[in-house]
């Protein structure tokens, strides 16, 4: 049975070599990294040594590994895998970032492929990747054997009530598009380069429930209050003073208003429960 992230990867597979290219220029989406980028330089000290699930090209791998972070990033995508591996080379961060094809799903055979640094510090998720993953509990059951107690997970998923995305879509008409995310538990159908993959939509919450007990949500922030979704684009990027604006009013209401947010940071500590404790 082909898994739910397995029809992801292969639509991104499709477009990694391109990936960068079509998303990477957008003032929506690099306001939106920047303002996780912070939480991971806030959360992770320098020295630290992080997992990371659904890397894609490495962008935010190499972004931290320049700030003393040790990255092993995965990406259930080999495509995907091999674009970041080349640009770690390129940066010279080598000896900072390791990359392994994984899927989320499957993250606990990490262990058998040795990378260095287990147990980790910490794990990070951005951009969503776990939306693409129907069933959470194994993934927070198999992210506990391989981080450390009091160790942090930062997960960015979507937001439950995209308030940018409803007034976009609404405004182009696309009614159903633009309450897709309402409708919790299920799952809606998503297409990247005319390959169609499934995406599920939990709150907090949900997420908070499947990492139990595990993990203990520690708080959220939303990603994109004011700064819209990357469906506005290619329009947004053409007024650059209004994004500044958005991203530094994000900044201030990101919290309070976190499930308004595209997307939503939600931040984790592992707990003391050990795995042979929870059957």
């Amino acid at each position: 049975m082909v898994s739910s992230q397995s029809m992801a990867v292969d639509a991104f597979d499709a477009v990694a070599e391109r990936f960068d290219g079509r998303f990477g220029h957008l003032l929506s989406v690099a306001a939106q990294r920047r303002a996780v980028r912070r939480e991971l330089l806030r959360c992770f000290p320098a020295g630290s040594r992080l997992l990371e699930l659904g890397g894609g090209t490495g962008d935010d791998a190499v972004f931290l590994a320049q700030r003393g972070r040790r990255v092993v990033m995965t990406d259930g995508s080999e495509r995907m895998v091999r674009v970041a591996t080349d640009r770690v080379r390129a940066s010279g961060c080598e000896q900072m970032v390791e990359t392994f094809p994984v899927l989320i799903e499957e993250i606990g055979r990490l262990v058998d492929l040795k990378p260095s640094d287990i147990p980790f510090d910490g794990v990070f998720s951005n951009f969503a990747a776990l939306n693409c993953v129907e069933h959470l509990a194994p993934v927070g059951r198999a992210l506990a054997g391989l981080v450390r107690p009091g160790g942090l997970a930062l997960l960015v998923v979507f937001g439950p009530f995209p308030i940018g995305e409803v007034m976009v879509q609404l405004g182009r008409g696309r009614v159903s598009r633009a309450f897709r995310r309402f409708r919790g538990r299920g799952s809606a159908d998503a297409q990247l380069n005319g390959r169609h993959f499934r995406v599920w939509y939990p709150g907090p919450r949900e997420v908070a429930r499947a990492f139990e007990p595990f993990f203990r949500l520690r708080g959220k922030r939303g990603i994109g209050v004011l700064v819209p979704p990357s469906d506005a684009e290619p329009d947004i990027s053409a007024f650059p003073r209004v994004v500044r604006f958005m991203e530094a009013t994000d900044r201030v209401i990101g919290r309070p208003m976190a499930i308004l947010g595209d997307h939503v940071l939600l931040t984790f500590e592992r707990t003391q429960v050990p795995i042979a404790a929870v059957t």
